[in-house]
């Protein structure tokens, strides 16, 4: 079953890496350089402390490259900055950025929605209070919350402030119906959302890092906090204005009695966000995140992007004026102080750290339902990239740009010789091989079923390991115990084992996530392949008891074989409604706005007496077995028919399909 859900949740705010970071094709340059550019590079100065760039060749093959992405894939705007310490190398802007009436994108003036890479402002404004000796990184997050957003006692150590950059607090994920909102009157407040739509803790501080976006916009209500001053106000006060970001905001074009609504002067700015859809896009709705504003909200320009970059690779001066201080850069450039694994990409401060052959960045990813944006800032080579796009075919590009022009411009950057596989790999590298389940998922409710990521690992007959989630398959080769390396690019695989040696899990090649390994009930596919197995028996159960019809007899089988009847119907009615409600949730809107659905409730509510009957059957299993009057063939038939109710009623319980788990 494929649902747009699944891109959803690969996509919404993410969020900084994906289980599998796309593989780079080479780029193809058009025949000529697209006519909608709108402002010349500006070429890096003699003096820079680097040899400058030759700004003429970044912008070709950066237009080559967006050229031949939006041909392909769809896209129907873009927005891109290229930066070094000292000057801004390219700005540009590429296609559309409203279509009625028609407006073009422009790099200094239209506003793209980055998603997740708003929260590396919240990351920068803790720092700042950190420095400031406001804000204790170490100190329990209750220190700094209101009454109201106190987190309770949940039997694991306390949050501390440092948890919610990291990510390791413990939080598991949750973001249907919530997450986004329909309209501005649907948009709470963040105080509002915090309480209304916290998620359990599912493991101890420090275990794993595990993204969150509940614990960034915690954090950004925590800030708030200490400041006296509402969130928007406050980034407002000490990042955009200092930084002369005019046209950055968390604000959104809300009521005009919300103090979150965007000023006038932004409000026809916004580009429109599109779906490609029959052969073309179409433009949706305005997409309202104010009620976890700083986690995603966050609207800017390429230019106003362009100053952020700038300001990052010179450690918080711009222009010759200290914006943010050193001792922020002192505490970014430590090393990551959480990684799920030695090898694996960590967070510093809520940046990722992601190496590049011998280089090492500070990036975050983000995304919306349309919208896709990537930062990237490598402070070795002085060198930093935006790109944002507007359309929900733009994931690869935002994702991939930023690496291609870092490989291509400097060598220091590009992957080393990658090592030759094993020649007894495809033997000794089966202990990898199985089923993994991602840790970013929900625990307690039925959306662990629609959020949840499975990935593959297998080993190919050459020696190499594969990695398959969704539909990207990516290969790697080893090149240290538990440590492998992606065949095309610098990502790194780590494995996990536990105490007894047996590899346990593995950290995503973004650092983000860890995924276990899990048997069959683990296997998001395998939930569905026993419902249709249910389904396949419950309908052989009743076609085989409406050909029996006419029989009279009432015996301790019939009694069992009417109860199985009973049951077979039962599942049928679940399996029907279950199939209409998760169908339901392939339209985007209302996966994202109106879930849970009324069908969907009334279906996980019908499987109840569904679980409850299947208990009776097996009860009732020894009395169809002690029938002389049946055969050894038919006593198997029905013990099938039971066992394959058995295996889906497990597995509904364990994915949380049932009433009270919405």
């Amino acid at each position: 079953m494929k649902l747009r859900i699944r891109a959803f949740v690969a996509a919404v705010l993410s969020l900084g890496a994906g289980l599998v970071h796309a593989q780079l094709p080479p780029a193809v340059a058009p025949d000529k350089t697209p006519a909608d550019s709108v402002q010349p590079a500006l070429v890096a100065p003699a003096d820079s402390p680097a040899a400058p760039l030759d700004a003429a060749d970044v912008a070709a093959y950066v237009d080559g490259v967006v050229a031949a992405y939006r041909r392909r894939l769809g896209i129907e705007g873009v927005t891109v900055a290229v930066v070094d310490a000292r000057r801004t190398l390219l700005l540009r802007g590429y296609g559309l950025a409203a279509q009625r009436p028609e407006r073009r994108v422009d790099p200094s003036d239209t506003l793209f929605r980055i998603g997740s890479v708003s929260k590396t402002f919240t990351y920068l404004e803790a720092l700042r209070l950190a420095d400031a000796g406001k804000l204790k990184l170490d100190a329990p997050v209750n220190d700094y919350l209101p009454p109201a957003l106190q987190l309770p006692a949940d039997g694991f150590k306390p949050v501390l402030v440092r948890h919610l950059l990291t990510h390791s607090a413990g939080y598991e994920d949750s973001a249907l119906g919530h997450l986004f909102a329909r309209s501005p009157q649907a948009a709470l407040s963040l105080q509002e959302y915090l309480v209304e739509h916290r998620p359990a803790r599912v493991r101890d501080v420090d275990v794993h890092a595990v993204y969150s976006n509940y614990s960034v916009a915690l954090l950004g209500a925590l800030l708030a906090q200490v400041e006296g001053l509402p969130f928007e106000a406050l980034t407002e006060r000490d990042l955009f204005a200092p930084l002369g970001m005019s046209s950055t905001t968390f604000r959104e074009p809300l009521q005009a009695s919300d103090p979150r609504n965007a000023p006038a002067t932004l409000q026809a700015r916004w580009s429109s966000g599109f779906v490609r859809e029959a052969g073309g896009v179409s433009a949706k709705p305005f997409e309202y995140i104010a009620q976890i504003a700083p986690a995603g909200s966050v609207s800017s320009t390429a230019a106003d992007m362009s100053r952020y970059l700038r300001m990052l690779l010179n450690r918080g001066e711009l222009d010759g004026q200290r914006i943010l201080p050193a001792g922020v850069f002192d505490r970014l450039e430590q090393d990551a102080p959480l990684r799920n694994a030695a090898d694996a990409t960590g967070f510093s401060h809520g940046f990722f750290r992601r190496r590049y052959g011998e280089v090492q960045s500070f990036e975050h990813g983000g995304a919306t339902l349309y919208f896709h944006s990537y930062l990237m800032v490598v402070p070795e080579l002085g060198f930093g990239v935006f790109v944002s796009t507007n359309t929900d075919s733009g994931r690869r590009l935002a994702a991939e740009l930023p690496q291609m022009l870092v490989e291509r411009y400097f060598p220091r950057a590009r992957p080393a010789a990658l090592p030759v596989p094993a020649a007894d790999f495809a033997r000794t590298g089966q202990e990898y091989a199985g089923t993994y389940l991602g840790e970013r998922r929900n625990y307690g409710n039925f959306e662990k079923l629609l959020i949840a990521t499975n990935a593959q690992v297998g080993i190919t007959a050459d020696g190499y390991l594969t990695l398959s989630s969704g539909e990207e398959t990516s290969r790697w080769v080893l090149e240290k115990p538990d440590v492998f390396r992606a065949v095309q690019g610098s990502d790194r695989l780590s494995f996990l084992r536990d105490g007894s040696g047996k590899v346990t899990g593995f950290v995503s090649p973004g650092g983000h996530d860890v995924f276990d390994r899990v048997g069959l009930f683990g296997n998001k596919n395998n939930f569905f392949l026993l419902l249709g197995l249910a389904g396949l028996s419950a309908a052989g159960v009743l076609f085989g008891q409406w050909q029996r019809r006419r029989g009279s007899s009432v015996s301790r089988a019939t009694f069992s074989a009417r109860w199985l009847g009973l049951t077979a119907a039962s599942w049928l009615l679940f399996l029907v409604l279950f199939g209409l409600g998760v169908a339901q949730l392939g339209d985007e809107a209302v996966a994202i706005f109106d879930y849970p659905t009324g069908l969907l409730r009334l279906a996980l509510w019908l499987v109840v007496p569904a679980l409850l009957l299947t208990v009776l059957c097996v009860v009732l299993l020894p009395r169809a077995w002690a029938a002389a009057e049946w055969n050894r063939w038919r006593k198997l038939r029905h013990s099938a028919a039971v066992l394959a109710f058995v295996l889906a009623g497990i597995s509904v319980w364990l994915w949380n399909a049932v009433g009270w788990r919405l």
